[in-house]
């Protein structure tokens, strides 16, 4: 038999054809399944990311220079050495984060990024993904004043 005529015979013959529309349909079920899972999971990541970067901006906003908040009367200032501590002190706990924390004596900055690694993705040659947050905070001078 010609190569010719065996490619028609296959051609009308029609089995196995479900099995690779199976195969490719279950490949796609899969890509978009690992997309669901693992972009969920980016996304939580980076919600804990945001909620720890604000709350050590925060936590770093609340040391006030107390010696210069005498001296000037109203004005309020940071120490900027205890509000670094206080920021560094939150992310401590946090495993495999990547911080950095600036802080001023008017403002306390900090960017926080962790790497995520992708399961379903994963599978697809996808690998980690690099998840990152930042936050400001500043000094106020009594509850919702202007500093």
């Amino acid at each position: 038999m010609s190569p010719r005529r065996a490619a028609r015979a296959l051609h009308r013959d029609g089995r196995g054809s479900a099995s690779v529309l199976v195969a490719l349909f279950l490949l796609g079920l899969v890509a978009v399944s690992g997309l669901v899972a693992d972009g969920g999971r980016v996304l939580a990541e980076r919600r804990q990311l945001q909620n720890l970067a604000d709350s050590a901006a925060a936590a770093g906003a609340m040391q006030l220079d107390v010696s210069a908040y005498r001296r000037a009367g109203s004005r309020v200032s940071l120490d900027g050495a205890a509000a670094r501590r206080a920021a560094e002190e939150r992310l401590a706990a946090a495993p495999g984060l990547s911080a950095d924390v600036v802080a001023t004596s008017g403002l306390v900055s900090v960017r926080v990024e962790r790497s995520v690694p992708l399961a379903f993705l994963g599978l697809l040659g996808v690998g980690g993904v690099t998840v990152s947050a930042s936050a400001e905070a500043e000094p106020r001078a009594g509850v919702g004043a202007p500093s």
